[in-house]
C-alpha cells in the first residue's frame, strides 16, 4: 500500500459572519492538486490554480461545476485574482528564472506581462478597489519580500512596506491596506494615505501567510493544529477568535471569501491510501 497527497478545495456556506450553515463540502473538481481559490466579484465563479503536470489557472462556477482552463502556459502559473469589474485577472507566472505578474482578459485572449521590477521575483498580485493599481510582492535586489504597487495603465512601481510584506488586501472602506509577512506570523495594516504599520493579529504559528481572507469586520484564517486545522474568524472590534469549523485534515494553500461574505473557499490536504497490484500474464 502506498499513500499520496490529495489537495482539494472545500466550500463553506455562512449563516452569518461567525457561523456556518451546514457542514463544509469538498468540491468535485476532478483535477490534480488544487490551490489558491479566488472569487469573481459577483461570487458566481471562482478561479484557482490546478497542478496536473504543469500549474495552470482554471475557473468554475461557485459549486465546482462548469470548469474551464484559462491558461495553457506549461509552467508555473498561480495566485489568480479577479479584477473588481470582473473583466480581467492578474496572476503570477514563472516563465524563466523569476516569477512575474501577468494579466488575462476573462473573455479570452493571451496573457500579457505587467511590467514591475526586472530581475526580481514578483508575485502575489492583488487589485486596488478602484481597479487602477495592482499590489504585489518583490524581493528586488535580493532583499526580503516587500509590498509594492504598480499602476495598471503604466508607470513605475511604488514601494509600500519597509519591514516586509507578501500579500495585501485593501479594506472595503478604502482606508487601510491589510497584509501578511513571509517569515513573521500575523496580520498588519497601514493607512492607504500613509503612516506607521500596526499589527492587528498576532498568533505564533497561526497559519501560513497565504491562508487568510479579509472580511468587513475581521479576518478569516486557517489555524494549523498539528493534527488537523481550524477555520477561524478574528473580530477586530472585540479581539476575539471564533472557530467556524474543525477538521483532522491539514490546511492546503489558499483561502477566499466571497464579496457578500456568504461563502468561503479554502484548500485542504488529505493523505489517501492506495493499493498497487501486479497482474502477470494479463491478456
Amino acid at each position: 500500500m502506498q499513500s499520496f497527497i490529495k489537495e482539494n478545495i472545500v466550500r463553506v456556506n455562512m449563516k452569518d459572519e461567525k457561523h456556518r450553515e451546514g457542514p463544509p463540502a469538498v468540491l468535485d473538481l476532478k483535477k490534480g492538486r488544487n490551490w489558491r481559490p479566488n472569487f469573481s466579484p459577483d461570487g458566481k465563479r471562482f478561479a484557482f490554480e490546478s497542478v496536473l503536470g504543469h500549474s495552470e489557472i482554471w475557473a468554475c462556477d461557485s459549486d465546482g461545476s462548469n470548469c474551464g482552463q484559462l491558461t495553457s502556459l506549461q509552467g508555473t502559473a498561480g495566485a489568480p485574482r479577479w479584477s473588481p469589474d470582473g473583466r480581467s485577472m492578474a496572476f503570477e507566472f514563472r516563465p524563466k528564472e523569476h516569477s512575474e505578474i501577468y494579466l488575462l482578459e476573462t473573455g479570452g485572449g493571451m496573457p500579457r506581462l505587467l511590467p514591475t521590477l526586472p530581475g526580481a521575483d514578483n508575485g502575489g498580485p492583488s487589485w486596488s478597489r478602484d481597479g487602477k493599481w495592482i499590489y504585489f510582492y518583490s524581493d528586488r535586489g535580493g532583499s526580503p519580500f516587500q509590498l509594492w504597487k504598480v499602476p495598471l495603465k503604466g508607470g513605475p512601481p511604488v514601494q509600500i512596506t519597509r519591514n516586509g510584506g507578501v500579500f495585501a488586501v485593501e479594506s472595503a472602506d478604502g482606508r487601510f491596506l491589510y497584509y501578511s509577512k513571509f517569515e513573521v506570523p500575523g496580520i498588519w495594516k497601514v493607512p492607504l494615505s500613509g503612516g506607521v504599520e500596526e499589527r492587528v493579529l498576532d498568533r505564533a504559528g497561526w497559519c501560513e501567510w497565504y491562508n487568510w481572507a479579509l472580511g468587513r469586520s475581521g479576518v478569516y484564517f486557517l489555524q494549523d493544529r498539528g493534527k488537523g486545522r481550524d477555520l477561524n474568524f478574528f473580530e477586530f472590534a472585540t479581539g476575539k477568535t471564533t472557530t467556524i469549523s474543525m477538521s483532522d485534515k491539514y490546511p492546503g494553500i489558499g483561502l477566499a471569501l466571497a464579496a457578500d461574505g456568504k461563502t468561503i473557499l479554502y484548500a485542504e490536504t488529505e493523505l489517501v491510501d492506495a493499493n498497487i497490484m501486479l497482474v502477470k500474464n494479463f491478456r
